[in-house]
């Protein structure tokens, strides 16, 4: 055999691992998610976010998060977009047997943007729910937090 010839063979040797591992990794989440009975929570959710410094209790900001990919297990990725100000930002998360999920948020031009935290909520029973509470860096720069109340838009 050929030097050529052999780097041919590894290389598809080599892809073939890589993807049997994807896959492997694939499986074996959906069937953590499917053991746990945790909720397909993929989708768009429409969140009003309240301030708690805020005298009044009108809604600060009203965003969408789009809740796009499984990474393994309840973990998932996502994108926030907020219009007001023309803002859109990548989110981690994860989902547990409890249904709660947290999230961590992170403006795409961070420091230039502030706005950086955490959120921790619980998904209703029937799924079209999450209500709970945000910690992070406000636009002012100081830390502080409030609700938030996310709806699954259909």
């Amino acid at each position: 055999m050929k030097f050529g010839n052999y780097i041919l063979v590894s290389t598809i040797f080599f892809s073939f691992g890589v993807l049997f591992t994807l896959l492997f990794i694939n499986i074996k989440s959906r069937f953590f998610r499917k053991n746990n009975k945790i909720p397909n929570i993929l989708g768009k959710w429409k969140c009003k976010w309240f301030d708690d410094e805020l005298k009044n209790k009108n809604i600060k900001i009203e965003d969408t998060i789009e809740i796009l990919n499984w990474v393994k297990n309840g973990e998932f990725i996502a994108i926030g977009t907020q219009p007001e100000f023309h803002l859109t930002y990548p989110i981690t998360g994860e989902i547990d047997p409890s249904r709660v999920v947290t999230m961590e948020y992170r403006a795409n031009k961070y420091p230039f943007e502030p706005n950086r935290g955490i959120v921790s909520l619980l998904l209703s029973r029937d799924g079209k729910e999450m209500k709970g509470k945000w910690y992070g860096r406000r636009s002012n720069g100081q830390l502080g937090g409030g609700n938030v109340i996310c709806e699954r838009i259909v």
